[in-house]
């Protein structure tokens, strides 16, 4: 049993530090996959920030997360496996992106009305992506 657990913490990767790095990532699946869990990190933080009372933070965080998901759906798009076909890398990020979405609503309730400009445009973002991977997984083949 110690073995096992050994061999998922040496297995498992930390996310890179920036959006740079994701996008020298070679594999465009796995440069989805970090880019997503980079969204996810970056969309922590700006929860964190909020409760510290940094926007200016809450901000740059937000716009990490929208480029880091716009990474994920460009290297999505570029692998050319379709959705229906190949669902895992797509129905990944579909989850990931939902679980963003409850966590952006929760975060849009705890603001203040004029605060919310600065979550509208990156939550509108993700909620695009994550519509257009959601219809490209359930969509019939033709």
């Amino acid at each position: 049993m110690t073995a096992i657990f050994t061999m998922l913490v040496l297995l498992a990767q930390a996310p890179p530090a920036s959006l740079d790095q994701i996008r020298t990532e070679p594999n465009l699946e796995h440069r989805a996959r970090a880019a997503i869990d980079f969204g996810m990190v970056a969309e922590r933080n700006a929860e964190s920030a909020y409760s510290k009372g940094d926007m200016a933070a809450v901000a740059s965080e937000l716009k990490s997360m929208e480029a880091a998901i716009e990474i994920a759906d460009q290297a999505l798009k570029e692998t050319g496996k379709s959705a229906m076909r190949h669902p895992g890398p797509y129905k990944y990020g579909e989850l990931k992106t939902q679980e963003m979405l409850v966590r952006l609503g929760d975060l849009d309730h705890r603001m203040e009305p004029d605060e919310r400009v600065t979550l509208e445009g990156p939550r509108n973002k993700v909620q695009e992506i994550h519509d257009a991977w959601f219809d490209g997984i359930m969509s019939k083949r033709k």
